[in-house]
C-alpha cells in the first residue's frame, strides 16, 4: 500500500505549487505546503527503492525518485529562488537515460518481447504484496 501513497501526496504538492504561483495573497503558505508534501513523497520513494524485492521494481522506483527529485528541484527554484536548475536537469537526464531500459524490461516482463507471460507485478500480487 505504501507504494501508492506518494501519488496523493504529490497531487497536493503540485496543487500547492500551482496555488503559490497564482494566488498571491497566500503565496508563502502554499510554498511551504508544497515543500512539506514533497519531502515525504520523495522519502517514501527512496524507502521503496531499498525494500523492493526485484531488480525491476528497484528500477521503477528509481525512475520515480529521479522524476520526483527533479520536479522538486524545479519547484524550489521557482518558489524559493534556489539555484537548483542544474540538479533538476541532471535528475531528468538520468531518468531519460534509464527510461528506454525500463521500458524494455517492462515489455519483457509483460510477455511482449519474450515468450513468457508472467509479470513481476503478477508475481508480487500472487505473493500477497499489493
Amino acid at each position: 500500500m505504501l507504494e501508492y501513497l506518494h501519488f496523493p501526496l504529490w497531487i497536493v504538492k503540485d496543487a500547492a505549487w500551482f496555488a503559490a504561483l497564482h494566488v498571491g495573497a497566500y503565496k508563502i503558505y502554499f510554498q511551504y505546503v508544497s515543500l512539506i508534501f514533497a519531502l515525504p513523497t520523495i522519502g517514501i520513494t527512496l524507502y521503496l527503492i531499498t525494500v523492493s524485492r526485484s531488480r525491476f521494481l528497484r528500477l521503477e522506483n528509481t525512475l520515480i525518485a529521479l522524476w520526483l527529485m527533479a520536479n522538486t528541484g524545479w519547484m524550489l527554484s521557482e518558489l524559493f529562488e534556489l539555484p537548483l536548475t542544474l540538479w533538476s536537469t541532471c535528475c531528468f537526464a538520468i531518468g531519460l537515460l534509464l527510461a528506454p531500459y525500463y521500458t524494455r524490461q517492462l515489455f519483457r516482463n509483460r510477455g511482449v518481447l519474450s515468450a513468457g507471460f508472467d509479470t513481476v507485478a503478477s508475481q508480487e500480487v500472487s505473493k500477497g504484496d499489493h
